[in-house]
Order: C-alpha cells, then sequence, then structure tokens
C-alpha cells in the first residue's frame, strides 16, 4: 500500500508554530482520508451477502466458502479502525508539542507508524485484493431473463440440445470451484432473447454428499426461476444407470413441487443409439415412453422439444420465488 505526498495550501500564519502544527494535523488527516479509500470505502462497496439474489448469494459461498466474504470484509474494516486510531493518536500528540521540529517530528513517526500497521495488516490486505479479483471474474447468468435448464445426470446429452436448440455458440459460463461449466445458449422469441442452460450433471445422493459442481446445479435450480427439462439417457453411455437417473428425477420433482406440477418437462435423449431394452423394467419402460424422444445427431424429434422448450420460457414463474 503507498502513502502520498501531498502539497498543503493554507493561510499564511503569522505564528511559525502553529503554521507548522496546521501542516501536520491537515497531513495526518490527508494520509488518513487515503487508507480510508483503500480499506472502509472498500469494504462498503461490497454488497452485504443477505441483498444479493439468492442464486449469487449461493455462488458465493460456493466459490469463497462459509464465512469467508464476511469475515474478509470484517477484517479489513478493523484494519482501517487499527490506522484511524493510530492517525488519531499522533493528531493529539501534535497539538500539545511546543516547537516546529517536535511538530515535524510527529509528523515523521505518525507515516512510520502508519506504515508498520499496513505491513503487519499486509496479508489482510492481500487476501481482500485477490476476493476481490477472484468475484469480479465469476460470470453472470441474467437473473431477469427467463431460463430454461437442461438438468440430469452426467453425459446424457444436455450440452448437445443446448447447442441443437440455441443460435449461434452458446457461452461457457466457468466458476472457479469447478472444471465443468454452465453452458448458456439463447432463443429469440418474438425477437426477445431467452436463455437455455445446460446445469452440471447431478448424480442421485443425498445433499451432504454432493459436491460444488452438483450445489451449482441445484442452486440454478432451486434458487432461480429457471423452468425445466430433465434429460434421460436409457442407453447405458452415460454411465448411469436409468434407475439412478429416474430416482434423481423423482428427488428433484419432490424438491420442486411447483415446478414438477407446471414448468418441467422430460426427455429421453440419444434415441438414434441402439440399447439394450432388457436392461430397462417395464415400469420403468412405462414411465419413459410418456417422455419427450429427441436425437441431436439425426434432430428426430427437435422440433417437438424446441416448442415445448419455448412454451416453458413463457410459462408464468412460480409466485414469490
Amino acid at each position: 500500500m503507498r502513502f502520498w505526498r501531498h502539497n498543503i495550501k493554507e493561510k499564511q500564519m503569522a505564528d511559525p508554530i502553529r503554521r507548522t502544527k496546521n501542516r501536520t494535523a491537515r497531513l495526518i488527516n490527508y494520509q488518513l482520508s487515503k487508507l480510508a479509500a483503500v480499506t472502509s470505502h472498500i469494504a462498503r462497496e461490497f454488497s452485504p451477502l443477505k441483498t444479493l439474489h439468492p442464486f449469487e448469494h449461493e455462488v458465493v459461498l460456493l466459490t469463497l466458502g462459509e464465512g469467508t466474504y464476511e469475515n474478509q470484509l470484517q477484517q479489513l474494516r478493523r484494519v482501517y479502525a487499527e490506522l484511524h486510531k493510530c492517525g488519531k493518536q499522533y493528531e493529539l500528540e501534535n497539538k500539545d508539542v511546543a516547537t516546529q521540529i517536535e511538530s515535524v517530528d510527529c509528523m515523521a513517526r505518525c507515516l512510520d507508524a502508519l506504515k508498520e500497521v499496513v505491513r503487519q495488516q499486509s496479508p489482510v490486505l492481500k487476501d481482500t485484493a485477490e476476493m476481490a479479483k477472484t468475484l469480479r471474474k465469476l460470470p453472470e447468468i441474467d437473473l431477469e431473463k427467463p431460463i430454461f435448464a437442461l438438468v440430469g445426470s452426467p453425459n446424457v446429452g444436455k450440452s448437445s440440445l443446448v447447442k441443437a436448440l440455441t443460435t449461434a455458440n452458446p457461452e461457457i459460463a466457468n466458476y472457479p470451484f469447478t472444471t465443468r461449466g454452465v453452458t448458456i445458449g439463447h432463443i429469440f422469441i418474438n425477437g426477445i432473447s431467452y436463455q437455455v442452460a445446460d446445469t452440471p450433471g447431478l448424480l442421485f445422493r443425498p445433499d451432504s454428499q454432493r459436491n460444488a459442481i452438483e450445489k451449482l446445479a441445484l442452486s440454478i435450480l432451486t434458487k432461480t426461476q429457471a423452468t425445466v427439462g430433465f434429460v434421460v439417457d436409457p442407453t447405458g453411455s452415460s454411465g448411469t444407470s436409468v434407475e439412478e437417473q429416474l430416482s434423481l428425477r423423482q428427488e428433484l420433482r419432490e424438491k420442486l413441487p411447483y415446478k414438477a406440477q407446471h414448468t418441467w418437462i422430460d426427455i429421453v435423449s440419444k434415441i438414434d443409439v441402439p440399447f439394450d431394452e432388457n436392461t430397462i423394467t417395464s415400469e420403468q419402460r412405462d414411465l419413459l415412453s410418456s417422455f419427450m424422444r429427441v436425437s441431436t445427431q439425426t434432430n428426430e424429434g427437435l422440433h417437438e422439444v424446441d416448442a415445448a422448450a419455448r412454451a416453458m420460457l413463457l410459462q408464468q414463474p412460480e409466485q414469490g420465488s
């Protein structure tokens, strides 16, 4: 952290001692104002977590860890409080000095003391700068714009569907806590852009066992007004059994009862890929037969899925969500 040179402009005073003491006081306060600009003022520029959108709140927690954000800002405020206390201590001392030399010496010692505080607190300042850098790099999903989220287990064909349904090249929203980003494409309806998102793959397991990438996927579902397209791959090529995929579907529908009833479609992917139907039960086969069917290789069923996705995007969001 730098310290600043400053030429004080003031009215000439007849008393040279008083003039020097006045100059010292002004210089101390000038340093404190500059230090405040890079400590307490910066701390106030970070939005309180409670004011963030629930999805943004969750992303901050996943990125930094529970409590890190608030703790770092609290430490930064304490740094400024220590700097302020140090400067004011020398300002009071300066009022009692009797000579110009003592006043100049007071200013020099004040600067040294402030520099020592900064040196001691440099880890806090560096950590805050790194936190700010990390947060500035976080991708932004437009939370004011409707989202159609493709959901399911890993490798079931969600990314291919995003590319097939949307225009141009989809964007990749990369988050620092995972190597797997969120693919965001866009559909235009009556000239208005809507978002289609390929969420990270979910496994059927307790929330306590889910990793950061799965929590990100759940956050998109639970903390935004996203409508849902649940994708199932029955071919076995994804590495997740149909039983586990359907169990995941049931879990999510129980977590999201409004969406399950009003803003949810089910999709069977990779229908061009042959597989042994004896690997699934008759009950599973009956359930899958009620789902929309699509192949991004042959485009079979793509028009129907596209129409259903557009209808989902035009749905009224859940009240209070």
